[in-house]
């Protein structure tokens, strides 16, 4: 019940972050921005619709997209920000919040817009959930085509951003490129972003049902090593698994509630290469 909340409170608050960022700094300021609120912006070009309502399609467009490929769990981490991220979003649009800003520095409105959708991202995905949107398809080019997700959504933020470019033209490039690159960072201090990875260990008695949590609902990839405790001498099993960021807390959580005293090692992984990175994941079946 206090995790359910706390997941609550934090998407709530992160996709608040996020609406208020597009809402304050980003159409009133012409700024350009990537991911499913870039593809809003770029449609509001071609139809005079109010960019919530934009957004909201969307947002349930890609959701479909991910239920049908990649299964009900994935989708159902987006389902929160899917619904909130829009209504409140409609909530600001008919608020004078579009007009704090107005004639303040760019810049100075560009630092402020990164910090605010990195840290509302960040928060989203600590709690293990998602901001929906372009994360989508990059995922399922990863799982069927073995693309980094890194990789992709750079090419989709790119191509997204280039179409506003070709629309609106150049004014205010240099502002959304610096919003694109300080965002990245402020993500990754927050916890999550792109293609960042940890590897994660795991020493406790119950190895087994923990290793079957990751494979069979975390849908993760686990190696098992051979260890013997210092203190007592005794032989066991310990759990090693390099996992995308925004993994970690929903394999963190996940080993908690099998077993409280646990011992986790989590450590940031600078390069990743094999299969479910840089090669396609081969399934197998596997003995359980």
């Amino acid at each position: 019940m206090k995790q359910n909340l706390k997941v609550l409170i934090y998407t709530l608050l992160g996709n608040a972050m996020l609406a208020f960022a597009v809402c304050a700094f980003i159409v009133p300021q012409d700024f350009m921005l990537g991911g499913s609120s870039g593809i809003a912006l770029t449609i509001q070009c071609f139809a005079p619709i109010r960019l919530s309502i934009i957004s909201g399609a969307t947002g349930v467009t890609l959701f479909c997209l991910g239920w049908a490929f990649m299964g009900w769990k994935f989708a159902a981490n987006s389902l929160l920000s899917t619904i909130v991220y829009p209504i409140i979003m409609g909530i600001l649009e008919v608020t004078p919040v579009g007009q704090l800003f107005v004639g303040e520095d760019r810049l100075i409105c560009a630092l402020y817009c990164s910090v605010l959708i990195g840290v509302g991202i960040g928060l989203v995905v600590r709690v293990g959930g998602s901001t929906g949107g372009m994360d989508i398809p990059p995922c399922i080019l990863q799982k069927y085509k073995g693309i980094p997700v890194g990789k992709s959504l750079m090419f989709f933020d790119g191509a997204i951003i280039l179409a506003q470019v070709l629309l609106k033209g150049t004014d205010g490039i240099l502002y959304s490129l610096l919003i694109l690159v300080l965002t990245s960072v402020v993500i990754d201090h927050t916890i999550v972003s792109g293609e960042a990875t940890v590897q994660i260990i795991i020493i406790s008695p119950e190895y087994e049902r923990i290793r079957h949590e990751i494979l069979d609902n975390i849908n993760c990839g686990v190696t098992m090593i051979d260890i013997q405790t210092g203190m007592t001498g005794e032989k066991r099993q310990a759990i090693l698994s390099v996992v995308y960021a925004k993994k970690y807390p929903e394999i963190r959580d996940a080993a908690l509630k099998i077993d409280k005293t646990a011992f986790i090692i989590a450590s940031d992984v600078k390069n990743v290469n094999g299969q479910g990175y840089t090669l396609e994941r081969v399934w197998m079946n596997r003995k359980h």
